[in-house]
Order: structure tokens, then sequence, then C-alpha cells
């Protein structure tokens, strides 16, 4: 005879509701004298042949687990996942009787099994007890326990929608007063004073005009703000005249919190360096340096306009990266450069470069831990930054910064 109906008399729980709704696979194990397996001391647990559900293979575990004082114990059920790859599913197990009627259900919570020899046993799952073993035993059908295993592929974990918050608006009202002429209360006037070729000055080009606010400058630009003098009621003109607008635009819209773009570091590299160096803008001046560094390729025919630079204006990124194209092509460099016109107290940047290459070929010394001396400036600065403070500086000074703070 087959089911063809199911027929509910009163509500069905909500359990058994989920139990036979659609999606579900099952798979019937038989234990046939399953009435004859003794219990042992302890633990004993008896394994199926491995089936398929829902594309892997599976097996049933059935423990057997009785107490010493006890002539009754619990049958534990466990779900094995053979198959060499991980799953997760919604699974349960289901002993009915000789009647149908059903002695014991269990539906289990979403659960992954990963593959099958995984360690600590993250491939198996189940219940360890699930009835006891005489309850098991009065719903045999003809000698054999049936257990039901059902399961079905679980729904992805659906992420809840991520609230909507806007970032904080300072940032941008900052950036946004930037050329703000209602607001501003310095107004500086900036071109090149242009000379012919008698040494007589020509007629200025007319400059351009950028807008701020000393509060700004101030906070970003010590040196700009003292030409302003002191704040009053008035708006403040000042004249610029030893950098280009273009340049001048990069360095205030840097004060307002803008960005300069690669390609504007690129292409004005040293233009930047100077500026930023000369108005104290020490964070843009280390922002230029390092583009320049990542974009310039040192020669030996031009070591010596960069090293003489990187002094000058105490660059200690550029100045490491010369040193350390010195180091690696030093007969080169001794042979077709003249070196006597090379910036004093190179010494100690000389020997930091070569106790690196030595390290980096392994036939250095191991240095100990945090040695200053032979960092390389980026590390150097970090730790300086790290501690909040200045990292525009030479070898020198970022090694005497620490060593005074450590």
């Amino acid at each position: 005879m087959s089911l063809s109906a199911v027929v509910d008399v009163r509500t069905p729980s909500a359990g058994l509701l989920e139990w036979n709704s659609r999606g579900w696979v099952k798979a019937e194990v038989r234990y046939h004298g399953f009435a004859g397996l003794s219990p042992v001391i302890g633990r004993g647990l008896i394994k199926s042949p491995e089936f398929t559900c829902v594309g892997c293979q599976w097996c049933l575990l059935v423990l057997l687990s009785v107490h010493p004082t006890s002539d009754d114990g619990m049958v534990g059920v466990f779900l094995h996942n053979m198959s060499a790859k991980d799953i997760k599913i919604v699974y349960g197990f289901c002993v009915k009787d000789s009647d149908g009627k059903e002695v014991n259900h269990r539906l289990l919570r979403p659960h992954t099994f990963s593959r099958k020899g995984t360690p600590g046993n993250k491939d198996i799952g189940g219940v360890v007890k699930v009835a006891k073993r005489s309850t098991m035993i009065d719903s045999l059908v003809d000698g054999t326990l049936i257990i039901e295993v059902r399961m079905k592929l679980a729904k992805p974990t659906e992420t809840p929608p991520t609230a909507f918050v806007p970032e904080n608006p300072f940032c941008n009202i900052i950036q946004q007063m930037f050329m703000d002429e209602e607001t501003a209360d310095v107004v500086f006037e900036v071109g090149e004073r242009q000379t012919n070729s008698n040494g007589g000055e020509n007629a200025k080009t007319s400059p351009a005009t950028f807008y701020a606010h000393q509060l700004i400058l101030q906070k970003g630009s010590s040196t700009l703000a003292e030409l302003c003098g002191s704040v009053g009621e008035e708006t403040t003109q000042v004249s610029i005249t030893d950098v280009k607008p273009d340049i001048f635009h990069h360095l205030l819209c840097y004060l307002y919190g803008g960005k300069v773009a690669d390609d504007d570091l690129k292409a004005n590299g040293k233009e930047l360096i100077d500026a930023a160096d000369k108005y104290g803008i020490g964070n843009l001046k280390l922002e230029a340096e390092a583009c320049f560094v990542n974009s310039t390729k040192i020669s030996v025919e031009n070591m010596m306009e960069h090293l003489l630079y990187a002094d000058a204006k105490n660059c200690a990124l550029m100045k490491e990266s010369v040193i350390d194209f010195i180091v690696e092509n030093k007969f080169e460099v001794l042979e077709k450069v003249s070196l006597k016109d090379a910036p004093g107290g190179l010494l100690a940047d000389v020997l930091a470069a070569v106790a690196r290459e030595e390290k980096k070929n392994g036939n250095g010394k191991e240095a100990k831990k945090d040695n200053f001396s032979t960092m390389r400036i980026s590390d150097l600065r970090r730790k300086v930054h790290e501690k909040g403070l200045d990292i525009d500086g030479s070898r020198e000074t970022l090694i005497a910064t620490l060593e005074e703070n450590s």
C-alpha cells in the first residue's frame, strides 16, 4: 500500500511542519538485530555502510553507552561526512515503531560538516542522547531499528542590511573653505618677478589671488601664518613672489585637507619639496620626496646632483636612496664620479647602508633588536611618528629623537 495523502487532525507542531516541508532528502538506515547488540561499559560505536545524500557520502554512527550501575543505557546518533568537501546542512533523525508511530525525532540546527579527516571531529555532528536503549528496543520492527535520516542544504546566512550612516562632514566642510572669498581673512597675491636679459626688471605678470584663513594657516603652516601678522578685523594681504601659482595652489589646498594627485607630485617633485620645506609643511614635503624617490632612477650621471639636493633640503629618504646606489655600485662610482664635492657627514649613512647590504647577503653580524643606527629612514620615521613627534629630519636627528624618547 502506498501513501497517497497526509491528513492532519488539529494543527501540527511547528517542528513537524518544518520536518515535512519541501527540500528534505531522506535516507533510511536499518540496524538489524539491534536488541542483540550489547553495549559496552563506556561507549561503543556502530557504523553503517556509506550512503549518498545532497551530493555527499555519509555514514550513520549509533552510539551505545551504559553506566556501570545500570542495565539500561542511552543511544546516541551521529552523521559522519565521508566526502572530501565541506558542506552546511540542516539535518535530523526520526525513529518510528512498527505501527508507523513516531517514537522520537530530532531536528538540529544548521551545521557545517568539514571534509573527512578534519582534526577535532569537525566532520561529525549529532546527538549524544537521543533516547534510552530500552525505548529503542520497544520500537523495533521485526527486530530492526529503523532510523530515518533527513537533511537539506542550509540556506546561506543572510547578512542584515548595513545601516547607512554618512561620514563625519567636518573634513569636507574644511575643504570647502578653500578659496572661499566670503569667509577668508587672508589674501595671497602669488606671482614670480620677471627680469629681462640685461638684468632689468620687466613688468610683473598679473599675480594669482588665493583666499585663506589665518586659523587654518596657524595649524598647518606657522611660516605662512607669521607672514600674515596678527589676526585683525580687516583682511590681510600678503605677497608671495618665490613660488609659482600652481605650486602654491597645491600647498594651500593641502593645508585644507586636499590631496595632491600623483601626476602632479611626479611632474613637480622638487618644486613641491622646495616650497613645502620653505613654508614648513612637513607632511607634503615627505610625500613629494617619497614620490620623487619612487619615480626617479639614480645613475652615476645624476647621483651627485640628487645627493647635494637631498643634503641641502634635509631629505633623508632621498639621501638614503642615493647612498644605497653608491654602495651597490661602488666600483663604477669610484671610477666615474668625483666625490670631492660630496656633502660632509656621510660616514654614518654609508656605514648603515653597508651594514644593511651585508645583512641582506648573509655576511653581516646580526644586529640587536631596535638598532636605530642601521634602520631604514622609513622605519625610523614610522617609530618617531608613533610617538607623536616631528619626522622631518636627518638620520641623525631621527635617531637622537628616538633615543631621547625611548
